[in-house]
C-alpha cells in the first residue's frame, strides 16, 4: 500500500458551521446547507451534549466530547484508491470522542479506466468542463489505484481512547453536494445479471446524471428519446468503516464487513448512527463512495455515485459488545446480515433483530420471530458487492408499549 509522506492535514475549524442548524436539520432527518456562523469551542460541546440528549438512545453513554470541528480534504495525501486502510496506515488526523468531521469524499465513476478521459466522459453529457470536480482530475493524474476495487476513501482518522472492544459511533449530520452530476454505471460480468447486462457483451453502459440541487432530484436521460425521469436524491454515504484487523479483509475495497466498510445502506443518511465494533486502536475511521440516490438491491452495479462532503461525528462506547454493525435512524433500527451467499445474509439480520428487540425490549426472540414476521421489513441492501447485505427496518414506534414507564 502507498505509504503517505509529509504533512498531514489537523486543523481545528472552530468556526465553522452552525450548531443550530446542525441540531435542527439532525432533528428533521434532512440537510443540504446551512449558514456558517462563529461559536466557540465551548458552545459547540454544549450543543453537541444537547443533541445527543435530544436524539436519546439506548447506548450507554458516550465518552466527554471536546466538540472540536475538524476539516479534512479530499487532498492525494489523505486518500486510497482500490483498497481499505490497514492496522498499519498512518492517522492524517487525530481526534477525541465527540468531535466532528467535515469529510470531502471524491467519486470514482467517470475516473476509472473503462470511462475513458474524464473531461469528455462527463462534457460528452453536457456537464460544463468548470463543474468537474478538480479533485477527481488530480486524484486521477496522481493517486495508484493499489486494490482491486473501484473506491477512493478518505482517511483514516484515528480516535483517541478507542480500543478493540469498544464501538464507534459515526452519526452523519449532514450532507453537502460537491458537483451538479453523479454517474450510474453496469459493467459486464457485474451487477445483478451477469452475462446478461450490458447487451451484446458491451464492457460497460454507464450513464452521467445531471443533479438539480434546488429540487433535490437527478436527471435520468433515457437513450432512445423517451421524456426525462426524475430521481429524488436522498445522499448518503455507501462506505463507513474501522480498519479490519486482519490486513487481508482491506486487499479490496468492494466487501463490506465486521468492520463496515462498503455496506451501502440507503437509510444512513442524515440523522443516522452507525455502530461498528472497534477493530484495532484508534479505530481508524474512514469514508468514501459518495451516493446521491440508490435502490434497494443497487441492481445494475453502482448508485448514482457523486462527490459529496459529509459531517460525522464520532463517538466512542465504552462497555458495549456487538458482533455485527447495526444502523439507527430517528424512527428506526437497522438489523444488518452479511454474507456472500444472501440467504445466509437473511438468516443473520433476522438474528441481529431477534437480539436487537430482546435487548432493548424485553421481548423473548421465540416471541420477537413471530412479531417480525408479521411487522418488520427485511430488504436487500446491495448485491453487487461479493458480500451481499440484507437489513431489518425495526420501527422504534412499533415496540413503543415495552418502553413505557422505563
Amino acid at each position: 500500500m502507498r505509504k503517505k509522506q509529509g504533512f498531514r492535514l489537523e486543523r481545528p475549524v472552530d468556526q465553522i458551521r452552525s450548531g443550530i442548524s446542525l441540531v435542527t436539520e439532525t432533528i428533521r432527518g434532512r440537510s443540504r446547507r446551512f449558514r456558517r456562523l462563529r461559536l466557540t469551542a465551548g458552545v459547540t460541546a454544549a450543543i453537541a451534549l444537547s443533541l445527543w440528549a435530544i436524539v436519546g438512545g439506548v447506548f450507554p453513554s458516550p465518552a466527554t466530547a471536546t466538540g472540536q470541528t475538524y476539516e479534512v480534504l479530499s487532498t492525494p495525501e489523505n486518500v486510497i484508491w482500490g483498497e481499505l486502510f490497514k492496522p498499519d496506515s498512518e492517522p492524517i488526523l487525530r481526534v477525541q470522542s465527540g468531535d466532528r468531521l467535515v469529510m470531502q469524499t471524491v467519486s470514482h465513476e467517470g475516473i476509472l479506466a473503462d470511462q475513458g478521459d474524464t473531461i469528455e466522459f462527463l462534457t460528452g453529457s453536457g456537464i460544463a468542463e468548470s463543474d468537474i470536480l478538480p479533485d477527481q482530475l488530480q486524484i486521477k493524474a496522481e493517486v495508484e489505484k493499489t486494490g482491486p476495487g473501484p473506491h477512493v476513501i478518505t482517511g483514516p482518522i484515528y480516535v483517541e481512547g478507542a480500543e478493540p472492544g469498544d464501538v464507534l459511533e459515526i452519526k452523519t449530520l449532514n450532507i453537502d453536494y460537491r458537483v451538479p452530476y453523479g454517474v450510474i454505471s453496469n459493467r459486464h460480468g457485474r451487477g445483478s445479471l451477469p452475462g446478461e447486462y450490458p447487451e451484446n457483451g458491451e464492457p460497460i453502459y454507464t450513464k452521467v446524471i445531471p443533479i438539480d440541487r434546488e429540487n433535490d432530484i437527478g436527471i435520468f436521460k433515457p437513450t432512445n428519446g423517451l421524456p426525462n425521469l426524475n430521481i429524488p436524491l436522498k445522499p448518503f454515504m455507501g462506505l463507513m468503516g474501522v480498519v479490519p484487523a486482519d490486513p487481508e479483509d482491506a486487499v479490496n475495497s468492494v466487501p463490506p464487513g465486521l468492520y463496515g466498510g462498503n455496506v451501502d445502506i440507503k437509510l444512513l443518511g442524515v440523522g443516522s448512527s452507525l455502530y461498528l465494533p472497534v477493530q484495532v486502536p484508534g479505530a481508524l475511521f474512514y469514508s468514501g463512495d459518495p451516493h446521491c440516490a440508490q435502490g434497494n438491491g443497487e441492481v445494475a452495479l453502482t448508485a448514482i455515485e457523486c462527490s459529496l462532503t459529509p459531517t460525522f461525528e464520532l463517538i466512542v462506547h465504552k462497555g458495549m459488545t456487538l458482533e455485527a454493525p447495526v444502523g439507527e435512524t430517528e424512527d428506526a433500527w437497522i438489523a444488518v446480515g452479511l454474507d456472500q451467499d444472501l440467504d445466509e445474509a437473511m438468516k443473520k439480520s433476522v438474528r441481529e433483530y431477534l437480539r436487537i428487540v430482546n435487548e432493548e425490549y424485553g421481548l423473548t426472540k421465540p416471541d420477537a420471530l413471530l412479531f417480525g414476521s408479521a411487522a418488520i421489513d427485511f430488504e436487500v441492501s446491495q448485491v453487487v458487492d461479493i458480500v451481499k447485505g440484507i437489513h431489518g427496518v425495526i420501527p422504534k414506534e412499533l415496540f413503543a408499549p415495552l418502553t413505557q414507564g422505563n
